[in-house]
């Protein structure tokens, strides 16, 4: 089943979809976290696909993205991470077998989930894709201040960043994707994130041949991605 649904974040509406599978539950539950600016729509045939196989999914747009309120240029790190926490809670809120949660998230996205691990830590599976990371200084910093082309060249902007602690402690099953052709988002920053989840039950590093930050113009590589997404959950959830 397929619905529309909102939830609150401080002062904003968030509005996403919400997939369900037929039969009684609990299931297994997977919540996706696009990157900043995007929003939802990759995500729905992914969540469509999982809920058919037994698993509730849910897709949001973050703060001032897509159908949620707010303006773009207002949101914060911080708020970003609470919106994540928002749609985990929600999801939460449903038909969920709590031991059996997974989180994909994208560029910020990644950066949410790692953030927020650290008070989820039952979250049994993980896929970030091209994962961007921030210093806690930068927290309160909006997106109208961030200047994301020269940010990411700068170590000393993301080595720190807390989102990373998330991944060293986190026990569950982590796939890292890489993407070959990022120009965004530096190798040593992505994978930083495989290699501090020593603790890790199951973890993988993929390089995604081809592929860019985003897939404008790359169905194929969408296509990919969503294939590697969809059987990592499958086989870990």
């Amino acid at each position: 089943m397929k619905k529309e649904v909102e939830f609150k974040s401080g002062k904003e509406v968030l509005r996403g979809t919400l997939f369900t599978p037929t039969g009684k539950g609990s299931f297994p539950g997977v919540v996706f976290y696009h990157g900043r600016g995007s929003d939802r729509t990759r995500y729905l045939l992914m969540a469509e696909f999982l809920a058919n196989k037994g698993m509730i999914a849910l897709v949001f747009d973050f703060g001032g993205c897509g159908k949620s309120s707010g303006v773009f240029a207002n949101q914060t790190h911080r708020m970003g991470i609470e919106d994540g926490r928002a749609a985990l809670e929600f999801l939460l809120n449903q038909n969920i077998d709590k031991v059996r949660m997974g989180i994909q998230g994208t560029s910020f996205g990644g950066y949410v989930t790692g953030m927020l691990l650290k008070d989820y830590d039952f979250i049994k599976s993980v896929v970030l894709r091209v994962p961007a990371s921030y210093s806690d200084k930068y927290l309160e910093t909006t997106v109208a201040a961030a200047d994301e082309e020269n940010f990411f060249a700068k170590k000393e902007n993301w080595i720190d960043s807390s989102s990373y602690n998330g991944l060293a402690n986190f026990r569950g099953n982590l796939l890292v994707i890489r993407s070959e052709k990022d120009q965004l988002i530096p190798q040593e920053e992505v994978n930083r994130y495989y290699d501090v989840a020593v603790s890790a039950k199951k973890r993988k590093l993929f390089v995604h041949k081809n592929a860019g930050h985003d897939f404008s113009n790359n169905p194929i590589g969408l296509k990919e991605f969503q294939k590697i997404t969809e059987d990592w959950f499958l086989e870990t959830l």
